[in-house]
């Protein structure tokens, strides 16, 4: 059946269009890049760009419904146009959102003058354009970023012509190209699953938190989760060494993406015939895996430093972990009953215990990975890594929700929605994020409607039949 771009469709493409642009006039305002202006411009642009979330998130709420409704738009024609009218307005408008963009440009400048950025954070530069957007949180803090990401940044950092502003929007287009690579990957992967493919687009790649904080913000999930997904839709169609490969590759940008290597790794060993195909595949997996950390090691050339500042991103005490809420909670009550256990070590305690639970809920379902798609399982583990990890960023429901959306979770997608938009409203365009008791709030009521959508499912139907 052909795709029938209604005029229905197209009145929400605009709205969504017009909502980027309201963004971005607001952004230009109250940026991480703009002047300072009056209480009162100030707050027009405030009005301005919230108001312009407000109207993104609803015209993105509106497509999906749509696209539900009516199954002959649901083609991915509507969402590739949604895709590309309202992601570029956000790519030619400043990085909104978040400084971070400000830290890789500021990281790749480390390279190029031949500082390791995984011992010295960007304040070793001592001031200068290329220090002037990072945050204070971030200055003096080491790079968490894999080899691949570092060697592109060093590579963009090196050619910028010692610009900041250039380097960081090379560093947005990067991000972006992995957007680009995401949607045609995901494409793919869900139709190898009889899921359409325009939801999932719609979900996965359309969702305000990937135009809000990867287009806009240049936030490197992009990339990750478009070399991610390119490599299981190379393991679903039996090129193993290359889908290893791709996700060792995003890895050595991100490491949550080490968990798509090892799914990968199991379905080549599941797929092999006999034990000397599985010895066959054993050596040709090890081979590939040694051969790609040893390629995007070299390729930055700062060594295997890496691995020790993967935690980085944990030193800040972010309220939408509650991992941390509850610890900081267990720390107040043993030093109420007068206990002789510093707060901090209670923290530490309940944050690993997290991680555990976490951990646990992979080793299950990497289990029983043959009893559901390989992108179930991943998605669903990543989501418990983000939700009992001990730093908690909008962004990193990305990392779950991308392959979940592959997948077609009927039973969370309300709930992955619901969260998508609640987000959204945490974070102002200049980067700066709503109160802890706001966040706390939001926590709750994501539990709330989590538990009560599970108990909807779980109640009979109890409707008439038909007569």
């Amino acid at each position: 059946m052909p795709a029938i771009l209604t005029d229905e469709v197209f009145g929400c493409i605009g709205a969504g269009a017009a909502a980027a642009v309201l963004i971005v006039a607001g952004g230009l305002v109250v940026g991480p890049q703009a002047a300072l202006y009056g209480r009162f411009v100030t707050a027009c642009g405030y009005a301005i760009g919230c108001g312009g979330v407000a109207a993104l998130v609803a015209a993105w709420l509106w497509l999906g419904r749509i696209l539900v409704r009516s199954p002959a738009t649901g083609r991915p024609r509507a969402a590739v146009g949604a895709l590309a009218a309202w992601g570029l307005p956000l790519l030619c408008g400043p990085a909104l959102f978040s400084r971070d963009i400000f830290s890789y440009a500021a990281q790749g400048r480390e390279i190029a003058l031949a500082i390791n950025p995984y011992h010295h954070g960007p304040a070793v530069l001592g001031g200068g354009p290329w220090l002037r957007f990072v945050s204070p949180t971030w200055s003096s803090a080491r790079s968490p970023y894999g080899p691949f990401f570092l060697g592109i940044d060093g590579l963009i950092a090196r050619h910028a012509g010692g610009h900041a502003l250039i380097a960081a929007a090379l560093l947005r287009l990067v991000s972006c190209a992995g957007v680009v690579l995401l949607a045609a990957a995901l494409y793919r992967l869900a139709r190898s699953y009889g899921t359409d493919p325009a939801t999932a687009l719609w979900l996965g790649v359309l969702n305000p938190l990937m135009l809000l904080h990867v287009v806009s913000g240049g936030h490197n999930e992009g990339l990750m989760l478009g070399l991610m997904v390119a490599g299981l839709v190379c393991a679903r169609e039996r090129r193993f060494a290359a889908g290893l490969a791709l996700c060792l590759l995003a890895a050595a940008v991100k490491l949550p993406a080490a968990l798509a290597a090892v799914y990968v790794a199991g379905d080549w060993l599941a797929t092999s015939p006999d034990g000397a195909g599985r010895a066959r595949a054993a050596v040709r997996m090890a081979a590939t895996g040694l051969a790609t950390a040893l390629t995007a090691t070299a390729f930055a050339g700062l060594g295997w430093g890496w691995l020790a500042t993967v935690t980085t991103p944990a030193r800040v005490r972010t309220a939408l972990s509650p991992a941390t809420d509850l610890g900081l909670v267990a720390g107040r009550a043993v030093r109420g009953l007068g206990l002789p256990v510093p707060a901090a070590w209670v923290l530490a305690a309940v944050r690993w215990g997290g991680l555990a639970v976490a951990v646990a809920v992979g080793v299950a379902l990497f289990a029983g990975r043959l009893r559901r798609p390989a992108a179930t399982g991943i998605g669903l583990t990543l989501l418990a890594i983000v939700a009992l990890g001990p730093a908690v960023q909008p962004w990193y429901l990305l990392w779950g929700l991308v392959p979940l959306a592959a997948a077609c979770p009927e039973r969370l997608r309300p709930v992955l929605v619901w969260v998508s938009a609640g987000l959204c409203a945490l974070v102002f365009p200049n980067g700066s994020v709503v109160p802890d008791i706001g966040a706390v709030a939001f926590l709750g009521v994501t539990a709330a409607v989590t538990a009560g959508h599970l108990r909807d499912r779980d109640r009979p139907d109890v409707r008439p039949a038909p007569v």
